[in-house]
């Protein structure tokens, strides 16, 4: 049995998970690890423009031409989504490093971080080069809702690291964001209304990344939000995410960046659910700890899951067969769209509680629409993970009104209602 009603879900226990923890959970993962990966989130109500920077250039990108490629491959088609949506349509960028000039190690692959004193020469010079992307895409009529600040910054800290990587700490986004780069973005027309996104890392430095940001009078005037990855979510449970919203209730979380494939077996599994199933469970799972949309980080793949330029082949939602000039929506296609198709912006997450053995997982919203002001649709979202169906009452609390289902197995359902 479920029951519905307005109002916030209050804030559950989450203990400190110290070293030990941390290293414990680890080694159990490590020993455990099979084919089957974590769950997964997805691209929802923000799709995600990569802010590239190559230090090995594609084979049909000649080294000179970067920027002509911007224009040749990418701006077109973000073009072309702006326009199929007509506007509706979010784009954030996510740098991963600065020219290997600006860094420790010379070279924008493997760890290294940006050359001097936190805030001096190289870190003007840096926030200058993120000004100009800007500058350039909204020559082209593309202009940014946000940019997070860097992408996995404490993969920075690894020499060897196979990508392009820059080294942050929360202490050194905080201090960068407030004395230089906050202000230099609000002077410039391109970049004055980007929302900056700090962390953008995996939760296990949840709350304390977000603590030594908000926390500065100064900082928190400039960053609007927390991004999070799901790679190592089985290092930190999801009420982090509870933890850090009620610690600053102000600033939105959000997903921005999930893939399957990335672990355990490798690549694309055509028409894998089990992978489908990881995205609507951790979908629901960070739904539910008031995270407000998921980028998923490759919407469309080839059938080997790339390109890639480190050979890191992974799966995606949609599979392109070029040579048979086709494509193939996965489950994980489908998994997504019940949340993306009905679950609009601006929704207001509503309590749901679930009673009984072995119970589905759910997530539940409410959305008042355009045209009907006073007329309020419900929107509710069950994954049955088990392998026997599974009969569900649903109770309305606020309009009395009863629902009644058969969930089939391993499946997921999406159930609306308007008010009356």
């Amino acid at each position: 049995m479920m029951d519905l009603k307005e109002g916030q879900d209050a804030e559950r226990y989450c203990g400190h998970l110290d070293v030990a923890t941390l290293k414990a959970r680890v080694n159990q993962r490590e020993s455990t690890r099979s084919s089957r990966e974590d769950a997964t989130m997805l691209a929802t109500l923000f799709f995600g423009a990569l802010l590239l920077s190559f230090e090995g250039p594609y084979p049909v990108t000649p080294p000179n031409s970067f920027i002509g490629s911007l224009s040749e491959f990418q701006i077109p088609y973000i073009l072309s989504a702006l326009n199929f949506t007509n506007g509706n349509l979010k784009l954030f960028a996510s740098p991963w490093s600065a020219p290997g000039w600006m860094k420790t190690n010379g070279r924008m692959k493997g760890g290294g971080w940006l050359l001097g004193e936190v805030n001096g020469e190289y870190y003007k010079s840096y926030a200058k080069y993120l000004i100009r992307f800007f500058e350039e895409y909204a020559k082209n009529g593309i202009d940014f809702w946000g940019m997070t600040l860097q992408n996995e910054p404490t993969s920075g800290a690894w020499k060897w690291y196979r990508w392009q990587t820059m080294f942050f700490t929360s202490k050194m986004q905080r201090d960068f964001v407030k004395v230089t780069l906050g202000p230099m973005f609000k002077k410039n027309n391109a970049t004055k209304d980007l929302k900056l996104i700090g962390l953008d890392d995996n939760r296990m430095w949840l709350p304390r990344w977000a603590d030594n940001i908000f926390n500065d009078p100064e900082a928190t005037k400039y960053v609007h939000g927390i991004g999070v990855h799901w790679y190592l979510n089985f290092l930190a449970p999801a009420c982090v995410l509870t933890k850090t919203h009620n610690r600053h209730p102000d600033k939105f979380l959000l997903a921005t960046e999930a893939c399957t494939g990335s672990m355990g077996i490798h690549g694309p599994i055509l028409g894998d659910w089990n992978r489908g199933e990881q995205y609507a469970k951790d979908i629901i799972t960070t739904l539910n700890n008031y995270v407000a949309g998921w980028v998923d980080w490759n919407i469309c793949l080839d059938e080997e899951g790339g390109p890639n330029w480190v050979n890191n082949v992974v799966d995606s939602p949609i599979i392109v067969n070029a040579t048979a000039d086709e494509f193939y929506k996965q489950p994980m296609f489908y998994a997504m769209g019940h949340f993306s198709k009905f679950i609009k912006p601006g929704s207001l997450r509503i309590f749901a509680k679930v009673t009984g053995r072995k119970p589905v997982l759910t997530t539940a919203f409410t959305h008042q629409g355009l045209v009907f002001l006073l007329l309020r649709r419900r929107t509710l979202v069950l994954l049955n993970t088990h392998s026997c169906s599974k009969d569900v009452l649903v109770n309305d609390l606020a309009t009395g009104r009863h629902i009644y289902l058969t969930i089939d197995p391993r499946s997921v359902v999406t159930v609306l209602w308007d008010e009356q």
